[in-house]
């Protein structure tokens, strides 16, 4: 079976999406991601494809801020409280990404030089290399010309960085040209060839997109739902229709995964408006599918994002973005709008509950009946209703417990931490 998605491309998509939430703070890890490749590569302690990882998680060493932090000022998270989010960000790779290995240097990516030697991991030394990257950019990127790395940084030397950490930094410094690069934002391109050098098993890359559903769900919880709904009303259909290939049910699986992404952009406002949406908010609702396309596109399997692309489109040509109509699209796109659909009637929102069987059952026939949809998916899944609504309810039931124990373990380190 031909591959899905690159390694490479996955932490392309995985950047992108978190670039929807908070420019500043994955332009902010980007850098860091770099300065950290840099500072590691010169200890040529390294494989390639170690590096490239490392960098990845540099890119990502933020990311419980993306969850606890919200709209704060970074500079007031990033060194006067760094910690809430560090400990999040540790728990969240730890649980949901194939990083559960690494992601302790996370949790201590915002501390001291000085304060970690009685803290023992194998990675600690790679923490304080992600402490010191994170403070280079940090106050490069905010005084600019005006920084003074001597000063405020080579200063602090076995107290806030560990000597080692900085003898690589200062090499780099001048073999790299490090400051001109991300003055320049040159690094950028650098970065990306990086990435040539990862090499994720199909599980990982699978696991790294399924990242993506949980990172949405830092903005709405809802989000988690409606993707699971979707993966497994999908599924459900396709296997009881008996047809897909296997490359057509990989396709499927992925399409339903990542077909809202784009959904990120459109403010919460619209998205929970217990009204009729104004043409206006309509139009910024419907621009999630250019969205998730831009970030999908030349990324992905063109299989995926035929189907993540089409999932508001109809048979009859009604739907959008492109008008398409039933001979335009294969049968797993016919089979992600059904499941679209059901997710829209069946999952929770705040300002409605879900929608009875009976109600879900008559909109769907009656769609097939002005030519939305095919007869045979539908009543393939009306036929299955209770059954696979059994299945969706189980796997997100299981989704969101570990998502709760997730919660939960934060307030009890965090409070570990409070009491040191």
């Amino acid at each position: 079976m031909k591959e899905i998605v690159s390694s490479k491309d996955v932490c392309i998509m995985i950047r992108e999406v978190l670039r929807l939430m908070d420019k500043r703070l994955i332009g902010h890890g980007e850098r860091v991601g770099y300065v950290l490749y840099c500072i590691m590569a010169e200890a040529g302690e390294y494989e390639d494809f170690e590096l490239a990882e490392y960098a990845f998680l540099g890119t990502l060493h933020d990311i419980g801020a993306f969850k606890v932090e919200k709209g704060m000022e970074m500079l007031q998270f990033e060194v006067a409280n760094p910690m809430p989010h560090a400990i999040y960000g540790y728990l969240f790779l730890k649980y949901v990404s194939p990083m559960d290995e690494v992601a302790r240097v996370i949790m201590y990516s915002h501390v001291e030089n000085r304060n970690l030697s009685g803290v023992k991991f194998e990675n600690k030394e790679i923490s304080n290399y992600i402490f010191l990257a994170g403070r280079y950019d940090l106050y490069h990127h905010s005084l600019g010309e005006r920084f003074d790395y001597n000063k405020l940084i080579r200063s602090n030397a076995g107290t806030h960085y560990s000597e080692k950490g900085l003898e690589l930094l200062d090499a780099a410094l001048v073999k790299r040209d490090i400051q001109q690069k991300l003055a320049d934002k040159s690094y950028k391109e650098e970065m990306d060839h990086f990435y040539d050098d990862l090499i994720f098993s199909d599980e990982e890359k699978e696991k790294y997109l399924e990242m993506l559903m949980y990172i949405s769900g830092f903005r709405n919880e809802y989000n988690v739902i409606d993707t699971i709904t979707s993966v497994y009303v999908s599924r459900e259909i396709a296997l009881r229709l008996g047809c897909l290939t296997d490359e057509e049910m990989e396709q499927l699986r992925f399409g339903a995964l990542l077909h809202d992404i784009g959904m990120l952009t459109v403010p919460l406002e619209i998205v929970n408006a217990p009204r009729k949406l104004t043409d206006e908010e309509m139009a910024t609702l419907r621009r999630h599918v250019e969205v998730t396309s831009v970030i999908l596109r030349d990324r992905i399997d063109p299989g995926v994002l035929a189907i993540a692309e089409s999932h508001h489109e109809r048979l009859d040509g009604s739907g959008y973005p492109r008008g398409l109509k039933g001979e335009d699209m294969n049968l797993p796109q016919k089979i992600m709008q059904v499941a679209d659909t059901v997710t829209g009637l069946t999952c929770k929102r705040s300002f409605r509950p879900t929608k009875p069987k009976e109600a879900v059952i008559s909109i769907l026939r009656d769609e097939v009946g002005r030519n939305k949809f095919r007869m045979d998916i539908v009543e393939t899944f009306i036929g299955n209703y209770d059954e696979i609504m059994e299945l969706v309810h189980k796997e997100a039931e299981e989704s969101l417990s570990m998502w709760r124990r997730l919660e939960k373990q934060y307030e009890q380190v965090k409070a570990a931490f409070v009491k040191k």
